[in-house]
């Protein structure tokens, strides 16, 4: 049995479904047993928090491995995660992490993801790293305004990113987690191109068979924003330094550890749009 911590989110989601069709036994963490809802006939469900060690040690004991993802890095809850698992003899930890945490000079979101990892780096469980860049999904970001307007409103252009279907990203987590040889290495998991946001845009527009006008704003622009929104103005300025590096395509990157390791080609961002034309309704 594998204990899937996010389980109700895009990545964990599809690694809840990617080993049911394993035929592997799944345990979901939710904070609320409401949450459950939403989660595959026949997965277990433990209720508890990343801030509550007795709660994750009730979670994982018995499992095989661990999926380990957070809202937010915070070391606190890394450790408090670590200290769990061990209490109930579990050591192999699967950690969803970020192709910013690799960025030298590092983004300042992929420097407090690092510290996170830190903690992984320190303890003595069985860790194997999936470096993530930009999910396709982060694309519903854009939806009401797409609804409202017809208009995809992003900082980031000209820069392109090599967006990931979460799809492949738990692809990639499942054979980590229940394949040996992967302890201890990190694997950078990118879909097959790097697209700015007005490609991306277009792309929209052709799936959804509508027509869409991007439209350019800043990062600083943004930020302001959000702060408006109520955003804390530290985080608020930790993602205009990251949509700054964007803008710069930083995130660029591509690799082939999806094909690598799974064996199929990561799906485009058509394919996933394709797959998502609901969310955009």
């Amino acid at each position: 049995m594998y204990l899937v911590i996010g389980a109700t989110g895009n990545v964990g989601g599809e690694l809840v479904e990617h080993l049911l069709d394993q035929g592997q036994k799944v345990r979901a963490l939710v904070r609320d047993a409401s949450r459950a809802a939403v989660l595959p006939p026949g997965v277990s469900i433990a209720v508890g928090s990343l801030e509550d060690p007795a709660s994750l040690a009730a979670a994982a004991d018995g499992v095989d491995g661990v999926f380990f993802m957070q809202l937010a890095p915070i070391p606190a809850q890394a450790q408090a995660f670590i200290d769990g698992v061990r209490s109930v003899g579990v050591k192999r930890v699967v950690v969803l992490s970020s192709v910013g945490t690799r960025l030298h000079p590092a983004p300042t979101i992929g420097a407090f993801i690092t510290a996170r990892d830190d903690v992984f780096r320190a303890s003595d469980l069985d860790v194997t790293y999936v470096y993530a860049n930009g999910l396709m999904s982060n694309a519903q970001w854009w939806a009401p305004t797409i609804r409202e307007s017809g208009q995809v409103i992003d900082s980031t252009e000209p820069g392109k990113i090599g967006v990931v279907d979460p799809y492949d990203v738990a692809a990639v987590a499942a054979v980590a987690l229940t394949q040996p040889g992967h302890v201890g290495h990190g694997y950078f998991v990118t879909g097959p191109e790097a697209l700015s946001p007005s490609e991306q845009t277009a792309i929209l527009s052709e799936v959804l068979d509508r027509p869409l006008e991007f439209v350019a704003s800043t990062p600083e622009e943004e930020a302001q924003r959000s702060i408006q929104r109520g955003t804390a103005p530290q985080m608020a300025a930790a993602r205009q330094n990251l949509d700054e590096l964007f803008k710069l395509s930083r995130a660029g990157i591509l690799t082939d550890d999806v094909s690598n390791l799974t064996g199929n080609a990561p799906r485009s961002f058509r394919t996933w749009v394709q797959n998502h034309t609901t969310a955009f309704a």
